[in-house]
């Protein structure tokens, strides 16, 4: 049993490499962006629980975001599940992050994210692609500026011993090696 945390400013790419690890590893993935707040803390205490026998790696997208989170996190996984926890850290230049989010579009159905290099008119799902009002470029800067001040501090937590910063930067195939060579470190395979 491992867990996998994806950290990464807005925009560094964590919903693409969870989607990326989904299809090729053996992954249990949690993202609270996708969950309600007030859901979040029962939801993954419960999934864990689920998971714990089954040696699958579990990704946690978007949880913790504060530093106060990740210690809860470590608490209520005393003893030699917190020494489980490994953290990736997307890393990409802010002036990056603003161009792909606004340039991104999500699908309204399902909530699969496109970058301008998918060429595509409509999701697979057959959602319709639609361009979020959070994604404008004021409100990303915002965001960043407010992950910098509350998410950052979760980063420089686990930087002594369970983290691994990741350039989040070039073409998807290109952080999905990364990533890959990551995780072999972290002893983790990759389905085959």
């Amino acid at each position: 049993m491992k867990i996998l945390i994806l950290l990464g400013a807005p925009g560094a790419g964590k919903g693409t490499v969870a989607q990326y690890l989904a299809e090729n590893y053996n992954v249990c993935h949690f993202s609270t962006g996708n969950l309600l707040r007030n859901e979040v803390k029962k939801i993954v205490a419960k999934n864990i629980k689920e998971v714990l026998g089954s040696g699958s790696l579990v990704i946690l997208d978007g949880y913790p975001r504060t530093r106060n989170q990740a210690v809860e996190l470590d608490n209520m996984l005393s003893g030699s599940l917190r020494d489980e926890i490994k953290v990736l850290e997307l890393a990409v230049d802010n002036e990056v992050v603003v161009q792909r989010i606004s340039q991104r579009r999500v699908c309204a159905s399902c909530g699969k994210t496109y970058g301008p290099q998918d060429k595509i008119k409509v999701c697979a799902c057959g959602g319709e692609l639609i361009k979020r009002k959070d994604d404008e470029e004021a409100v990303v800067r915002s965001r960043l500026k407010k992950y910098e001040e509350e998410t950052r501090p979760v980063s420089d937590y686990y930087a002594a011993d369970r983290l691994v910063k990741v350039s989040g930067e070039g073409k998807p195939e290109e952080v999905a090696q990364r990533v890959d060579e990551t995780l072999a470190k972290f002893g983790i395979k990759k389905r085959r």
